[in-house]
């Protein structure tokens, strides 16, 4: 819930963020518009240079309805998310349009860390549960007789169970039924058996997509943060171009269509510089879900049980399997 919360709030800044640089680039394009219509007017440019200015400002305005479409959809999500009325609230300045550099990630981090995490603690909850029913279907087995008295004394069960007449009466009303049914009772345990593997199969898989969560959200941190690196080079030196670009069509030295694609790139520069550093932190929400928490104070971490699981007693000749708890022996 709170990872789903911090990204849809960064996912909304980034979205105002985006709407802000949308709105640069039209003001702009309707500056060019009118410093270009000057310019065919007197006679300077061709009607081309004119169009080219119109068709750049009218492509800058179709962007504007989406982007405020999706902001409030975002925003309708994010009151939904905390049980408020889906409202679309205008959209406001954004101060996410530039990244502070992330804190590094502390390196051996325990992975008792991912103990903390739901799918690992139900999994594990399955697999002890699993470990119980076979026990119980293996007590299920054997014939059940009362050892002693109501109030603590031998049975008069077992007296008469001697008795000939006796001895024919339990054995018909009692033990004859758990010989009989010993084939169902040994394949109710063989379905825990199978019940326990399949857990246990189960409960590797959840550590292993754990772990994978982990190792994907430190990849995609890595190469993010380098790529985020590389495009804020990329839009300065696409600012630097269009200043270059408009000084050089100003003189004469180049057309008007080199000055519209300088500043298509410098925006489109800026969008893509938001869009990552939103990347960059959404991963960092990623990474801390993939850990079940932060690192800074794990804290303690409750086990499904009492205490934590122990290694089970053989049950199959397996090649590895996870902890879980104690199998129940024969004479229990």
């Amino acid at each position: 819930m709170t990872a789903e919360v911090v990204a849809l709030y960064l996912q909304i800044e980034a979205l105002e963020g985006r709407l802000e640089i949308a709105r640069s680039s039209v003001e702009s394009y309707r500056n060019s518009l009118e410093f270009v219509m000057g310019r065919y007017q007197s006679g300077l440019v061709s009607i081309l240079d004119v169009r080219q200015a119109r068709r750049t400002l009218a492509q800058g305005e179709a962007v504007l309805p989406a982007l405020r479409r999706e902001l409030g959809t975002s925003t309708q999500q994010l009151h939904v998310l905390v049980g408020d009325y889906p409202l679309a609230v205008a959209p406001g300045s954004s101060a996410v349009l530039d990244y502070q550099p992330l804190p590094e990630v502390p390196a051996g981090l325990p992975s008792e860390l991912l103990e903390r995490r739901p799918d690992l603690r139900a999994a594990e909850a399955r697999l002890q549960a699993a470990n119980a029913r076979i026990g119980a279907a293996r007590a299920g087995r054997f014939p059940r007789l009362s050892l002693t008295g109501q109030y603590g004394y031998s049975s008069s069960e077992l007296s008469r169970l001697i008795e000939p007449q006796s001895e024919i009466y339990q054995l018909a009303a009692g033990l004859t039924q758990a010989l009989f049914d010993a084939g169902r009772l040994r394949a109710v345990e063989d379905e825990a058996r199978a019940a326990y593997e399949q857990a246990a199969a189960d409960y590797a898989a959840a550590v292993l997509n754990a772990f994978f969560d982990v190792e994907k959200a430190l990849l995609t941190r890595r190469e993010e943060l380098e790529r985020l690196e590389r495009l804020r080079t990329f839009r300065d030196e696409a600012l630097e171009t269009q200043r270059v670009a408009q000084n050089r069509y100003v003189q004469g030295l180049v057309d008007y269509l080199t000055v519209l694609n300088a500043q298509q790139t410098r925006f489109q520069a800026e969008d893509q510089v938001v869009l990552v550093g939103l990347a960059v932190l959404t991963n960092q929400v990623a990474l801390h879900r993939a850990l079940g928490g932060g690192w800074a104070d794990p804290g303690p971490v409750g086990s499904v049980g009492s205490t934590r699981p122990q290694s089970p007693a053989p049950i199959a000749p397996v090649a590895s399997r996870p902890r879980a708890g104690r199998e129940p022996t024969r004479s229990e």
